[in-house]
C-alpha cells in the first residue's frame, strides 16, 4: 500500500442561528458541558468570536460562533462554523494519509454524535453547508522515484517548486524577517494566496520541524521523534479552497442533482479531489518533468524543430534558469509577454518544465510527482496534461 495519499485534509461546515435565545442556550450548553466534563475550553479570538475546542485537540473538530450582517435586510445572525478533520474525527490518528469519501462515513457518525452529546442547537452533518475544503495530495518521495536513479532530499525538491510559477491573481505569501528587515517567504513552503484559493506545497518533515523548534522556543515539548521520521519525504500539496470557491462548486453539485444543503457526496468526490490536486498544481507548479538545462536542451533539440522554434524554446529555458524562477523571469522579460508565456507553454506539452535541475546536483531529470503518484495508484490515472478546467 502507497503511503502517498490524495483527497482532503480539514473542511469548514457552517449554519446560521437565527433567534437570539438559540445563541443564549447554545452558550449555556458548551458552558454545562465543559462544567461536566472539562473536554473542552472556550476562549475569544482577536475578532470577536467564539472558539471551542477539546482539550487536548485530539478529536479533529472545533467550533466558532460568529456575529455576520445580512446585508439584504441589515439583520445579524450568528453563524455556527465547525472545522473538523475528518481522518482524526473517525478515530484514525494518522496526521500524514489524506482523508477520503470513505472516511466520511465514520466521520459524520462521530460529528452527530457528539453534537447531539453537547446541545440539540448544533444540529446534524446534514444541517450545516460547506464553507471551505482544503484538498490536498501527499506524495512520498522514496516510493515515487526510481530505485535505479539518485534520489533528491525534501529540501532539494522545495527549492524546485519555489521557483514554479504563480497564476494571476496570486501572489506569494511572506512574512517580515527581523534579521534582514525585509519580507520573505518561508524556505519550507511555496505558499500563494487570492480571494477564492490558496495554494501551500511544503515539506512536511520541515514544516513540523520548525513547528517543533518553536514550540522548545516558547517552553512546550518538541514533536516526538517518531512523528517527524514519519514526516520524512513527504511534500504535501494543498489547495485550500474558500467561499467563493466552494460557492461554485455548490453550483456544479446543483448542476448535477445534489439539491441538499451539505453536497459532500459531490464535493468530496474523488473525481472533484483529483480535479481540484490537477488544475491548481499545472497553474502552478506544472505538468512537466524537471531536468537539467543541458539535458532539456538535449530533449529539445530531439524534436528536430525549425531553428526559429529550437532557439526559442532553448532561449525560454536558458532565461529562467539565469533569472532562477519562472516569476522572475516574467517579471524581468522585456520582449513580448504574451509569447514568452506561450514558448513556456509549449515547453509545458513537451513534458518539460521551465525550472531546471541544479548542475551541482548530478541528477539529469526528476519526474513529475503528481503523475508519478497517479502512475502507481491506476493504469488508468487521469492525464495531466487534459485536466478538468477551472
Amino acid at each position: 500500500m502507497l503511503r502517498s495519499s490524495l483527497g482532503f485534509h480539514t473542511m469548514t461546515l457552517s449554519t446560521t442561528l437565527m433567534m437570539e435565545k438559540d445563541v443564549q442556550q447554545l452558550f449555556q450548553d458548551f458552558r454545562r458541558y465543559s462544567s461536566e466534563t472539562g473536554a473542552i475550553k472556550m476562549y475569544s479570538d482577536n475578532h470577536g468570536n467564539c472558539i471551542i475546542k477539546f482539550h487536548p485537540n485530539t478529536r479533529g473538530i472545533e467550533w466558532k460562533i460568529r456575529r455576520a450582517g445580512l446585508e439584504r435586510n441589515k439583520l445579524c445572525v450568528d453563524v455556527v462554523d465547525v472545522k473538523i478533520n475528518p481522518k482524526i474525527l473517525s478515530g484514525v490518528t494518522d496526521y500524514i494519509t489524506a482523508a477520503k469519501f470513505d472516511d466520511m462515513e465514520r466521520a459524520i457518525s462521530q460529528f452527530n454524535t457528539i453534537s447531539k452529546t453537547i446541545s440539540p442547537l448544533l444540529g446534524t452533518f446534514d444541517e450545516y453547508s460547506i464553507t471551505r475544503v482544503d484538498y490536498c495530495v501527499n506524495l512520498y518521495l522514496p516510493e515515487l522515484y526510481d530505485q535505479h536513479e539518485k534520489s533528491c532530499t525534501d529540501a532539494q525538491i522545495m527549492k524546485l517548486i519555489k521557483k514554479s510559477n504563480i497564476p494571476p491573481n496570486y501572489e506569494e505569501w511572506m512574512e517580515y524577517d527581523t534579521s534582514e528587515h525585509r519580507k520573505k517567504s518561508r524556505p519550507s513552503s511555496f505558499y500563494l494566496t487570492c480571494n477564492s484559493a490558496r495554494l501551500n506545497c511544503y515539506s512536511k518533515f520541515m514544516q513540523l520541524k520548525n513547528q517543533s523548534d518553536g514550540n522548545m522556543k516558547k517552553g512546550y515539548p518538541p514533536i516526538s521523534p517518531a512523528i517527524l521520521d514519519d514526516a520524512r519525504g513527504i511534500i504535501r500539496f494543498e489547495v485550500q479552497c474558500g467561499y467563493h470557491k466552494t460557492y461554485a462548486l455548490d453550483k456544479r453539485a446543483i448542476k448535477a442533482g445534489n439539491h441538499k444543503i451539505n453536497k459532500y457526496e459531490y464535493i468530496l468526490s474523488p473525481e472533484v479531489c483529483r480535479d481540484i490536486v490537477n488544475s491548481f498544481w499545472n497553474k502552478s507548479i506544472g505538468k512537466g518533468h524537471w531536468y537539467s538545462l543541458k539535458y532539456a536542451i538535449c530533449m529539445i533539440k530531439s524534436n528536430h524543430f525549425n531553428s526559429q522554434k529550437e532557439d526559442r524554446l532553448i532561449e525560454a529555458l536558458q532565461w529562467v534558469n539565469q533569472c532562477r524562477s519562472v516569476p522572475r523571469a516574467k517579471e524581468l522579460f522585456l520582449g513580448d509577454l504574451d509569447a514568452f508565456n506561450r514558448t513556456l507553454k509549449e515547453l509545458s506539452n513537451l513534458c518539460i518544465n521551465p525550472v531546471t535541475i541544479p548542475q551541482e546536483w548530478g541528477v539529469d531529470r526528476i519526474w513529475n510527482l503528481l503523475e508519478t503518484y497517479y502512475s502507481k495508484t491506476a493504469p488508468d490515472k487521469l492525464d495531466l496534461n487534459n485536466p478538468i478546467g477551472h
